[in-house]
């Protein structure tokens, strides 16, 4: 992750997830109890990477390219430092409201998901911080909707702060094939 938190380069990385369901030859057998366990992981990366996949999506990027960015942020590379008058509040408007539904369904689907003990700790950061993420999106749709640029800056930094001081690196704990920005 980049020290000022405005990296914005993806790197995605397309992986297979193989779970292979075979019956017992003896029908009274139970599964393993880490054959459970390793389903159980598996199903959640999975979520965490589609999760990953729909921000990507929302974000218009690419590996050289990340449109919210540029629009909310006023980035113009993905390491240059944020500049109010090259925010863009009617183009932030649409990539935050695409986002803000990404975050809103990964938010429903955690909800009915159990986290794989190894992971605990993750699970605590995306069931706290990705509410404080949404309620930072709507501050932000709501900015972006009165065409000031400035104010637009400000809500786009707050929750571009929030996710990169924390969802980011629970995102590269959970899925460490791919690199979260």
């Amino acid at each position: 992750m980049a020290t000022d938190g405005r990296r914005r380069t993806v790197c995605a990385l397309v992986f297979l997830f193989c779970v292979a369901c075979g019956g017992s030859p003896t029908p009274t057998a139970a599964p393993s109890p880490s054959s459970g366990s390793e389903a159980l992981r598996a199903n959640y990366v999975a979520l965490i990477h589609r999760y990953w996949l729909g921000i990507v999506a929302a974000d218009n990027a690419t590996a050289t390219t990340n449109e919210a960015s540029s629009a909310c942020l006023g980035t113009r590379t993905a390491s240059s430092p944020r500049d109010a008058a090259l925010v863009d509040p009617a183009k932030c408007r649409v990539r935050a409201v695409a986002i803000l539904a990404v975050q809103q369904q990964f938010l429903d689907d955690l909800a009915m998901t159990v986290a794989p003990r190894q992971f605990a700790d993750d699970d605590k950061v995306f069931r706290s911080q990705v509410p404080r993420a949404i309620a930072a999106l709507k501050t932000l749709v709501a900015a972006a909707a009165t065409g000031k640029k400035q104010a637009t800056l400000d809500a786009a930094s707050a929750y571009a702060d929030i996710m990169l001081s924390s969802v980011i690196a629970a995102l590269d704990d959970v899925d460490p094939s791919v690199h979260h920005y």
